[in-house]
């Protein structure tokens, strides 16, 4: 099995100059506005559903609301939260692999 993918490198350094380009700075402050949208949108859900007597699934949505707004807020992180995902899965790839070849 074949697996087409760039650099180890690539992609990260490629992130990181995008964001400091007139584009990417404008996509880092729309992701930024739109995570305080979902944020502030998570808060109503939590008082919300307290209100209704289900503390469980209000802080499960402000927890999902803060997680989802976390990752658009800092794309930095995010790109790197990507990176570690993939040399995750490089390395399972790697241990299928040196699995099946050493079967026999």
């Amino acid at each position: 099995m074949y697996v087409l993918a760039a650099g180890p490198d690539l992609g990260d350094k490629g992130a990181e100059s995008f964001f400091g380009t007139p584009a990417g700075k404008a996509l880092v402050a729309i992701c930024g506005a739109i995570a305080v949208v979902i944020v502030v949108i998570g808060i109503f859900r939590m008082v919300n559903g307290i209100g209704r007597g289900r503390p469980g699934e209000a802080f499960k949505s402000l927890m999902f609301a803060l997680l989802i707004g976390g990752m658009l807020f800092n794309l930095g992180i995010t790109t790197k939260g990507a990176q570690m995902m993939s040399g995750l899965i490089v390395k399972v790839f790697d241990s299928f692999t040196s699995v099946s070849n050493s079967g026999g």
